[in-house]
Parts: structure tokens; C-alpha cells; sequence
């Protein structure tokens, strides 16, 4: 394992070499990097989703079906009508529906969401609680999305910074 000065170094080394990377400081994806964790999450949304069907005889339907769509309904549904609905240009809406979206989009959040369904049935787990986890891997592997930063359309739309840093990370040949 690497102490701190030795990760600091080397970072610096690699990025003095043309080496992108995302990393603590440099938060951000290159296209292959965001290909790679949507690959990630449409594993496991393809492996979620195969128990679930090798188990479709014990799923409760209804109930799976109301938890994949009850994060939408709470988290997305509503900032999106929002959306849709402003007149501004570009079109803004308060902030409480980014955080509405990213509570509801949360791995915690459905976690805990599960815990207490499963205290609720009398500390049974149900097949139907992997609802929850196929909805948001399906979100970020199928569409790519991930949580909703503040200062960003609530639906996807090329930020003019980002794209000016990305013309200029392209054009020096490290994307």
C-alpha cells in the first residue's frame, strides 16, 4: 500500500505523463471510464434481475412493481413536471427536487427502505425488495444516470464549462 506522499507522487508522475484519471481530486469520468460503471451496473442489475426471475414463484408482483416505481413517483415524477413546466431559459426549478431525486436514488436510502419493510413483515426479506436495487442500477447502466448536482438542468443538458473542458481535454488527446 502506498502512504500518502508516495499516492502523491505518483499521481503527480502519471499526470506529468499525459495519464488521466479520476481520482479524489479530479472528479470526473472520461466516455471510457462512464462506459465501464455503466457496464458495472448493468451486471448487476442482469444478475439481480435473473434471481429475481429464478425466484418469480415466491415474488410478490405487486409489490415489486410498487417499489420499482415508487422511487420515480417520489424522486423523479415530480422534478420533472417542474421541469417541463418553467418557462425560464434554461429551465430551472427549486432545488428541493434535486434533493427529492437524489434521496430517492440513493443506495442507503433504499437500504434502509428494504430494513423497514422487512421489520415490518416481521423481519422477513421478500424477493420483491430487489426491486430497489435493479431500479437504480437499471437507471445508471440503462440511461446513465447518477445523482443531480444543484447547479445542473435537472434533466441532462451539456453544462457550457464542461463542455469547454471537454473540447480542451479531447483536444490534447487524454479522453
Amino acid at each position: 500500500m502506498l502512504s500518502a506522499t508516495q499516492r502523491t507522487k505518483t499521481g503527480a508522475a502519471a499526470h506529468s505523463k499525459g495519464m488521466p484519471g479520476m481520482d479524489a481530486k479530479n472528479p470526473f469520468h472520461t466516455r471510457a471510464t462512464y462506459a465501464l460503471m455503466r457496464v458495472d451496473y448493468l451486471t448487476i442489475m442482469v444478475v439481480l434481475s435473473a434471481v429475481v426471475l429464478y425466484n418469480a414463484n415466491q415474488v410478490r408482483w405487486g409489490r415489486f412493481a410498487l417499489a420499482f416505481v415508487m422511487i420515480d413517483v417520489i424522486g423523479y415524477i415530480p422534478g420533472l413536471v417542474w421541469y417541463l413546466r418553467s418557462r425560464t431559459n434554461p429551465r430551472r426549478i427549486p432545488s428541493v427536487f434535486h434533493v427529492l431525486y437524489n434521496t430517492a436514488h440513493s443506495f442507503g436510502v433504499n437500504a434502509l427502505v428494504a430494513l423497514v419493510w422487512g421489520w415490518l413483515l416481521g423481519g422477513r426479506l421478500e424477493w420483491a425488495m430487489l426491486a430497489l436495487p435493479i431500479h437504480l442500477c437499471g437507471d445508471r447502466g440503462v440511461f446513465g444516470n447518477v445523482y443531480k448536482p444543484f447547479g445542473l438542468s435537472f434533466e441532462p443538458v451539456k453544462h457550457p464549462a464542461f463542455q469547454r473542458f471537454v473540447t480542451e481535454f479531447e483536444a490534447a488527446g487524454k479522453w
